[in-house]
C-alpha cells in the first residue's frame, strides 16, 4: 500500500506543476484582445500592409492551440483568412524553437493582384527557426489575375527543415476528379535535390511523373520536373477549373515545367510549362471554320470537327500579369483541309493567325481571330482569289483545280474565273 502511494507522488508533482505553469502563463499572457492586435502588428509590419485580426483565441488543454479568426489585408481587395488554428509544441517553444504539431486554415480568398502589394517592412535575417508536422487546408479560393476564382483543398506531411514528405492537392466536389498526389522518394540526405512522384487525375484522364526541388546558394528554390498526361479529356479538365475550352477530345501529351523563386507561393506564380499534345478526333467549339471562310469572316458561330489536332501549349505565369498562353506549331486536319497557327491568350484577350490549307494543301488562306474571349474578330484574307487565279497561268491544272475550289468555297458564281489553260504544246 505504501508503494503505491509512493508512486502517486511523482504524478501528484508533475500535476500541480503544470498546474501551476499553466496558471502562471495565464497570469502573464496578455488577454486575446491584446494578443490579436499585437499579431496584427507584427503581420502588418513584416507584410508592409495594414492587417486586421477580428479575433484570437488561445488554450492549454487538452492541447496548445492558438487560433485567428477573420484577418484580412487592407487592400482594395483584399487576403482574406476565416480561420487560421495553430497547433504548437510547448517545449521547444520554451527553448526559443518554433516547432508546430499542425497548422489548419479554413475557408481562405488568395487574390493574385494583392499579392504584389505585400512586401516586407524589415530586411530579412535568414530563414526562421521553424518546423511544421503538418499543413491541412479547406475551401481555400484563388483569385486570378483574369478574376477567375478556384477553390482548392489539401494537406501535407513535412519533416525537420521544412521538406516535405508527402502532399495531396484536390479540387473539392469535383466531379470527374481533380487531384494531385505528391510522393517524396527516398534519397541521399546529403543530395541537396529533393525529388519527388506525382500523381494526378483530371478530366477522366491520368498524369504521371516527376518533380525536382533544388535549394540553390542563398535559399532559392529551383522546380523542374515532367508530367505525361494520358486520355485526358480537355473540355472537362479546364471546367474542373472554371476555364473555358476551345476544344473538346481526349488528349494525350508529355509536360515539362519549371520555375523559380525564394519559397512554394513564388514556384506557383512563376510557374513555366510547355505541353506537346495530340488530339484524336477533336472538335473546335464555338468556332465554325467552313463557315467563316465562306463568309470572310462575318459569320464564325458553331462548331468545327476535326480528324486529329497536334501542336504544343506553353504557359508562363508571372506576378504582375498572370498567365500568358501560347499555342504553337499548332495543326488541325478534317479531311482533304488542314490548318496550322499560332496564338497568344493573355488575361482573356486572344490573338490568333492561321492558314487554312485546302485541295491537298496547295492553298493557304490567311485567318486572323482576335480580341476579348467571347466578342473575337475574325478577318480572313481575299488574297487567295487573286492568287488562285494568277496561278493558273503558270501552273494551268493544278492552278485551274485550285481556283475552282476556292470559288466554289467563296460563292461559286461570284467567284474570279480563272483563265482558260494554254493549249499543250505538239
Amino acid at each position: 500500500m505504501r508503494a503505491r502511494k509512493t508512486r502517486k507522488i511523482p504524478l501528484m508533482a508533475a500535476a500541480a506543476v503544470l498546474a501551476a505553469a499553466a496558471l502562471a502563463l495565464w497570469w502573464w499572457l496578455p488577454s486575446e484582445a491584446a494578443l490579436a492586435q499585437r499579431v496584427a502588428a507584427q503581420a502588418s509590419t513584416a507584410l508592409g500592409v495594414q492587417v486586421r485580426v477580428g479575433a484570437l483565441h488561445w488554450q492549454l488543454l487538452p492541447r496548445p492551440q492558438v487560433s485567428l479568426h477573420d484577418v484580412a489585408t487592407a487592400q482594395e481587395q483584399p487576403i482574406e483568412l476565416r480561420r487560421l488554428v495553430i497547433e504548437p509544441r510547448l517545449l521547444p517553444l520554451l527553448r526559443g524553437h518554433v516547432a508546430l504539431d499542425r497548422v489548419v486554415l479554413d475557408g481562405a480568398r488568395v487574390v493574385q493582384q494583392s499579392l504584389r502589394g505585400l512586401g516586407g517592412g524589415q530586411p530579412k535575417s535568414g530563414a526562421p527557426d521553424l518546423d511544421v508536422a503538418r499543413v491541412e487546408f479547406n475551401d481555400v479560393t484563388w483569385v486570378s489575375h483574369s478574376g477567375v476564382a478556384v477553390a482548392y483543398s489539401g494537406e501535407a506531411d513535412i519533416g525537420a527543415g521544412l521538406r516535405l514528405h508527402e502532399a495531396r492537392l484536390w479540387r473539392p466536389d469535383q466531379q470527374p476528379p481533380a487531384d494531385l498526389h505528391i510522393l517524396r522518394e527516398t534519397a541521399d540526405a546529403q543530395d541537396p535535390t529533393q525529388r519527388f512522384s506525382l500523381q494526378a487525375r483530371v478530366g477522366g484522364g491520368t498524369a504521371e511523373g516527376q518533380a525536382r526541388v533544388l535549394v540553390q546558394p542563398g535559399g532559392r528554390l529551383r522546380l523542374e520536373g515532367e508530367l505525361s498526361p494520358r486520355k485526358v479529356e480537355v473540355q472537362a479538365a479546364l471546367n474542373s477549373f472554371h476555364r473555358d475550352s476551345p476544344v473538346a477530345g481526349r488528349a494525350d501529351g508529355e509536360t515539362r515545367f519549371a520555375a523559380e523563386g525564394d519559397n512554394p507561393l513564388a514556384l506557383a506564380q512563376t510557374l513555366h510549362t510547355e505541353t506537346r499534345f495530340t488530339i484524336q478526333p477533336a472538335t473546335v467549339l464555338r468556332f465554325d471554320l467552313d463557315r467563316a471562310i465562306e463568309t470572310l469572316g462575318r459569320e464564325h458561330a458553331g462548331q468545327t470537327r476535326l480528324d486529329r489536332l497536334t501542336g504544343s501549349v506553353q504557359t508562363q505565369n508571372t506576378p504582375a500579369q498572370g498567365m500568358a498562353i501560347r499555342f504553337l506549331h499548332i495543326k488541325a486536319e478534317a479531311g482533304r483541309l488542314s490548318a496550322s497557327g499560332s496564338a497568344l491568350l493573355q488575361r482573356r484577350q486572344l490573338q490568333a493567325t492561321a492558314a487554312i490549307d485546302i485541295v491537298d494543301g496547295l492553298v493557304g488562306v490567311p485567318m486572323r481571330i482576335e480580341g476579348p474571349l467571347g466578342q473575337l474578330k475574325v478577318t480572313v484574307s481575299k488574297a487567295p482569289l487573286v492568287g488562285a487565279v494568277a496561278g493558273t497561268a503558270v501552273l494551268p491544272g493544278v492552278g485551274t483545280a485550285i481556283g475552282a475550289a476556292i470559288g466554289r468555297l467563296f460563292g461559286g458564281d461570284d467567284a474570279p474565273t480563272p483563265p482558260p489553260a494554254p493549249a499543250p504544246r505538239r
